[in-house]
């Protein structure tokens, strides 16, 4: 018959495995069940471009059948063995355990789950881990270009839509790619996210780009292979994973839950990441939010189908990742005034609603260029530093300051912005939107705005600081930026 399989996490099965403990009279501390995390620092790392070593330090030696402990290979959306698996290694339990196993392509994208086998199942021990350092195998790994902290959109960025324009990336100068998912290639279409399933979608919303696909093998392959060819043979070197990935229009799933959702993208992106480093070691990997950053939407508002706040997914976000290797991941953000159409943020009157607008900022509900630091200030926090223990890399992906108050006030507010970016030493880059234009917001520059804008970078920058100062009504930085 075989054994049967369980995915046994302490927080929700420990019960069930301690009844299978009970029932067969073998002892373990009823204060540390058996569960996907009895196991600690568990690792599984290149020890070279043909090994993988697997790691994992037990508290005691787990109850189990047999005295032995199994290795087991996962797909990304695999959290418990498969009915019939077999075991690509085994050992005699003991505290301190390591794995040796040969490296394969397909096992950059696979993880390795630590099991014991208990009465009829196969109980995990240890969360899953995936190769943290790719960048071991990394053969086209090219110097960073030197370059200002100003960029613009559709110069030094692209967005790379897999199976749509990768040769124009790669024939391309561009330093950033923002990878996405149009939808209309099936096999890198989520299959929670396919064309055949929105009918059945509860809290619908008209799909702008779609969830990778790292559920299945096909969806695997097409992406590991479209960003190992990217990452190799062109000049991109950072790497946008979705766009404003809190908010589901964006990166389109039917409606599951939230969990699911974040789960569901931290595949795709570990799968992106392993892809994207064993090519380039100094590539460097984004996680894109919006500007929804701490707003509490509750399960009876409309909003809370469509986002979920920026902190509340990079916080599970970062624990999936943790849970499974740490990596070093980055955040793209886009700063845009509070609301994009108004670009007047010193003077709220003008603006409908101005004063909620404001509070929201100056509350940390929403993020704008004016609190960066509410961002910076949470990935400082112990838990979100990177492996290395610093603070990740942060850019400014997206930026567009409208026009339609004048170009005297949109010169202000893009000096204001670019001091804002300049100021925070942890913000490595600001990509400017000049080219945008409907109702509302219109990016496009001209008169003061251009001649503030071009400045930015250059000689010529401090130039406009007093004139600007001025616009606002400020003697210094501090009395709008923080």
């Amino acid at each position: 018959m075989g054994r049967k399989t369980a995915r046994l996490r302490s927080c929700i099965c420990g019960a069930l495995l301690m009844a299978a403990v009970l029932l067969l009279g073998i002892h373990t501390d009823a204060d540390e069940p058996l569960g996907t995390d009895f196991a600690v620092a568990a690792s599984s790392l290149l020890a070279d471009s043909d090994t993988i070593s697997y790691t994992a330090i037990l508290p005691e030696l787990p109850a189990s059948d047999d005295g032995m402990l199994y290795l087991y290979e996962l797909q990304p959306s695999q959290y418990e063995v498969e009915y019939g698996s077999a075991p690509i290694a085994s050992a005699q339990a003991a505290l301190a355990v390591e794995f040796t196993v040969p490296y394969t392509e397909s096992r950059l994208y696979t993880k390795l789950g630590l099991a014991v086998h208990l009465g009829d199942m196969v109980v995990l021990i240890a969360n899953p881990q995936y190769i943290a350092n790719p960048e071991l195998l990394a053969q086209y790994t090219k110097p960073r270009q030197e370059r200002g902290l100003k960029s613009e959109q559709g110069e030094d960025f692209c967005n790379l839509y897999l199976s749509g324009n990768i040769n124009g990336v790669l024939a391309g100068s561009y330093t950033t790619a923002q990878v996405m998912n149009d939808g209309s290639n099936q096999t890198i279409t989520n299959p929670y996210a396919r064309a055949e399933m929105l009918s059945s979608d509860t809290h619908p919303k008209t799909p702008r780009y779609y969830m990778l696909n790292a559920r299945e093998t096909q969806g695997i392959q097409a992406i590991a292979d479209e960003l190992k060819l990217c990452a190799a043979y062109s000049t991109v070197e950072n790497f946008i994973i979705g766009n404003e990935v809190n908010t589901r229009v964006w990166n389109y799933m039917v409606w599951t839950d939230w969990e699911t959702y974040i789960r569901e993208y931290a595949q795709a992106f570990r799968v992106a990441y392993n892809a994207i480093k064993s090519q380039n070691a100094n590539a460097r990997v984004f996680v894109c939010i919006d500007q929804n950053w701490d707003r509490n939407r509750s399960t009876g508002n409309s909003e809370y189908y469509e986002y979920i706040d920026a902190k509340d997914f990079l916080s599970y976000f970062n624990e999936l990742i943790s849970s499974e290797g740490n990596i070093d991941w980055g955040v793209a953000q886009h700063p845009y005034p509070v609301p994009l159409t108004y670009a007047k943020f010193w003077d709220m009157s003008g603006c409908a609603n101005g004063a909620y607008m404001a509070a929201q900022v100056s509350s940390g509900k929403m993020l704008s260029f004016q609190n960066l630091s509410v961002l910076t200030d949470y990935l400082q926090s112990p838990e979100m530093l990177s492996p290395e223990g610093t603070v990740r890399h942060v850019i400014l992906s997206e930026i567009g300051i409208t026009n339609t108050q004048g170009t005297d006030v949109q010169a202000a507010a893009i000096y204001a912005s670019y001091m804002a970016a300049k100021r925070n030493p942890y913000i490595e880059e600001i990509i400017y939107l000049l080219a945008y234009s409907e109702p509302g917001i219109d990016t496009r520059l001209g008169g003061m705005a251009m001649a503030v804008y071009n400045s930015l970078g250059t000689v010529s920058e401090g130039l406009y600081d007093t004139w600007v100062k001025s616009v606002i009504g400020i003697s210094d930085w501090s009395e709008v930026l923080w």
